[in-house]
């Protein structure tokens, strides 16, 4: 380094730049994001539904659609969007999860403080947009009909599909994710709710359905350059995993993190040491009393998670704010 250069304070200088470039970074993958992403479909009132058309198609893996467990509250002033951990398996240990846990278990605030921070399941898969109302007022660039986008729907949407696919009698089968001319659309008609005593609306999914008539998405060369744009389902969920720093920055400033601070440092030892078993081919089991202290936790996280009432409803009404995170 130069004599005429202070270390420090091109050192500190450095630091900055370096923050700077990681929150460019995540700008950039943000918008990425944003552009993979179906917009939240906007409701219509209570009486017209807004309606869109669309169908859902496997990725190139082979993957229909996958479940999303996700944590969603407000930190101060902005949005925090976790992807729990137990997406992976129900088995795995997420600080949030315990954090709702405990809360749950204390008194009336901390029970409301627990609804904040509660577990809540989405579900995505590639979305081929037949028809989007929302293009008439797109610019031609911005328009989205007949391009694949990502689509994150609700359960409500779900139980669509998963009572085609389970009903072998009457049901549709895996032609709901057929491109070709025994394919059916998913036509999604978006309902406001009435008024609930504190004036609130939801979206209303119930008259939702799949086409009555089949119908392929072009020549087998378009299906093709269709197919050919979906994407990894598995690649997109792993991308929404957020970093250590970044979770224990948000536990601490919600100041949650005593909660979990013992059980963090034990888990992520646990995790460490397994990841070196798995590196050195080694088949430790667990010791009895390892295994039966995991089953406790295991059938407690499943008792208090059944005690939490659903918020998908209230939660919804956030998620078009999350797309501009």
């Amino acid at each position: 380094m130069s004599k005429w250069i202070d270390k420090d304070l091109f050192k500190r200088f450095a630091e900055e730049k370096t923050k700077e470039a990681e929150q460019e970074q995540k700008q950039q993958g943000g918008s990425r994001r944003l552009d993979m992403l179906f917009p939240t479909p906007e409701r219509g009132t209570t009486e017209k539904p807004k309606i869109y058309e669309g169908r859902f198609l496997p990725d190139p893996k082979g993957e229909f659609y996958l479940r999303i467990y996700y944590h969603m509250f407000m930190c101060g002033e902005q949005w925090q969007f976790f992807r729990c951990p137990k997406t992976d398996g129900l088995e795995n240990w997420c600080p949030w999860c315990s954090v709702t846990q405990k809360l749950f278990m204390g008194g009336k605030e901390d029970k409301a403080q627990a609804q904040n921070y509660k577990r809540k399941e989405k579900f995505v898969g590639n979305w081929f947009i037949v028809h989007d109302p929302r293009d008439v007022e797109r610019e031609a660039e911005n328009k989205i009909e007949n391009t694949i986008r990502l689509y994150e729907f609700p359960s409500r949407v779900e139980s669509k599909l998963k009572s085609e696919i389970t009903d072998t009698k009457e049901g549709y089968g895996f032609n709901i994710f057929n491109p070709g001319e025994d394919g059916y659309n998913f036509i999604l008609k978006v309902k406001s709710t009435k008024k609930d005593k504190e004036g609130r609306q939801w979206p209303d999914y119930s008259d939702s359905m799949f086409s009555r008539t089949p119908q392929a998405l072009g020549t087998d060369r378009q299906i093709k350059k269709i197919l050919d744009t979906c994407y990894d389902l598995k690649d997109y969920v792993d991308s929404l995993e957020r970093s250590d720093d970044e979770v224990l920055e948000v536990l601490k400033s919600e100041m949650v993190w005593e909660l979990v601070a013992d059980e963090w440092k034990r888990m992520k030892g646990l995790k460490e040491a397994a990841k070196e078993t798995e590196e050195e081919k080694e088949l430790d089991l667990p010791t009895d009393d390892e295994e039966e202290t995991t089953q406790k936790e295991e059938a407690s996280a499943k008792e208090d998670d059944d005690n939490i009432p659903d918020g998908e409803e209230s939660d919804e009404a956030l998620l078009a704010e999350l797309e501009n995170l």
